[in-house]
C-alpha cells in the first residue's frame, strides 16, 4: 500500500510523461533497498528475535516445546526452562509462554515445554525423564540456537514447580541447573494438609503410582534439600486454598538451616491463581533473582 501511494502523489503533482519516468525510477530504487534489507544478516550482526512452537524433544505426541530466543542472542545466553502445572494430569505449555515471553525480553533463552501427564503407565519418573531429555536437546542445539546450553534455570507451576523443584534437587547429577523458582509449587507431597482436597490426594497418588503416602519420598522435593542445592526462589499466594503457602514455607525454612540460598516471596491475599498486580511484581523478583543466580 505505501508503495502505491507514492507512485500516485508523484503523479499529482508532475505532467504525466515526466511523472511516469520519475516514479519508476524511484520505485526501482525502492525495491533494490527493500531487497537489500532482506538479505541474511552479516556474520557477527545482531541476532534476531526468534519464536518457534511445537518443536520435538521427543517421539511421543506431549513431548513438544516453544522455543523463544531473545533478540541479540550468542553463546552466552543463558536459558530458562518453563514447566506447566495442572495436578500432573492435564495443562499445557502454552500455559507459561506468556512468561516464557517475559524472560525472553529479559534476554533469557526461554523454552516451555510439554511432558506425558500421569496416568497409569505414566507417573513421575517418566515426567522427570521428560525433562531430562529437554535438558539433553537444548545441549544438543546450543549451537544452531546459539545460547549457552549449561546455563540454565527451572520455572515450575503448581505441579510444574514441584517437578522443577525435584529435578533440581534429585536428578541433576552434571550440575547443569543453576537456579529453580518456584510459582505455588509443591514441596512436600507427605505434607497430610494436601490431602484435605480429595482431587489433590488422587493426583498425588497418581502423579506417584503409589496409594500409600509412606512410600512418596523419592517423589518428594524435600526429602531432597541439602547445603549443594541450586539458588532456589519460592513465590507462594498467602491465600492458596489449593496448594497451602505452608508448602512453600516449610522448605524455604529447611533450606535456610542448611545455609543453602533461598528467596521466599509470599504474596498478600493472593490465591493459586494470581492477579496481573502480583505477576507484575513477581516477574520484577524473578529477574533479580536470576540475576544474582550463581552462574
Amino acid at each position: 500500500m505505501k508503495q502505491a501511494s507514492f507512485i500516485q502523489n508523484c503523479m499529482i503533482r508532475n505532467p504525466i510523461q515526466r511523472s511516469v519516468s520519475v516514479c519508476l525510477k524511484l520505485f526501482l530504487v525502492f525495491l533494490i533497498i527493500s531487497t537489500g534489507c532482506k538479505k541474511t544478516p552479516p556474520a557477527g550482526s545482531v541476532a534476531p528475535y526468534q519464536e518457534e512452537y511445537s518443536l520435538a524433544y521427543g517421539s511421543d505426541s506431549l513431548q513438544r516445546f516453544d522455543l523463544f530466543l531473545p533478540e541479540g542472542h550468542d553463546q552466552h545466553t543463558r536459558v530458562i526452562l518453563l514447566i506447566h502445572g495442572g495436578g500432573w494430569i492435564s495443562g499445557d505449555k502454552r500455559d507459561c509462554d506468556y512468561y516464557a515471553m517475559r524472560f525472553s525480553a529479559y534476554g533469557l533463552a526461554a523454552i516451555s515445554m510439554n511432558y506425558r501427564l500421569a496416568n497409569d503407565s505414566v507417573h513421575c519418573p517418566e515426567m522427570l525423564a521428560d525433562i531430562d531429555s529437554m535438558i539433553s536437546c537444548i545441549a544438543k542445539n546450543t549451537v544452531q540456537w546459539g545460547i549457552a546450553g549449561d546455563q540454565i534455570s527451572l520455572f515450575g507451576y503448581s505441579a510444574g514447580g514441584h517437578l522443577a523443584l525435584l529435578y533440581s534437587y534429585s536428578m541433576d547429577k552434571n550440575r547443569k541447573i543453576k537456579s529453580v523458582i518456584s510459582l505455588a509449587g509443591i514441596a512436600d507431597v507427605q505434607d497430610s494438609l494436601l490431602w484435605n482436597n480429595p482431587k489433590m490426594y488422587h493426583d498425588i497418588k497418581l502423579m506417584a503410582g503409589d496409594t500409600i503416602p509412606g512410600n512418596w519420598t523419592l517423589v518428594n522435593p524435600v526429602s531432597f534439600v541439602s547445603a549443594t542445592n541450586p539458588p532456589t526462589m519460592l513465590i507462594h499466594g498467602t491465600n492458596d486454598s489449593l496448594v497451602p503457602a505452608s508448602q512453600s514455607i516449610k522448605l524455604y525454612e529447611i533450606k535456610k538451616a542448611l545455609n543453602n540460598p533461598v528467596r521466599l516471596m509470599l504474596l498478600e491475599h493472593e490465591t493459586h491463581t494470581f492477579s496481573a498486580e502480583a505477576i507484575a511484581a513477581f516477574l520484577i523478583e524473578t529477574r533479580s533473582f536470576l540475576d544474582k543466580s550463581n552462574y
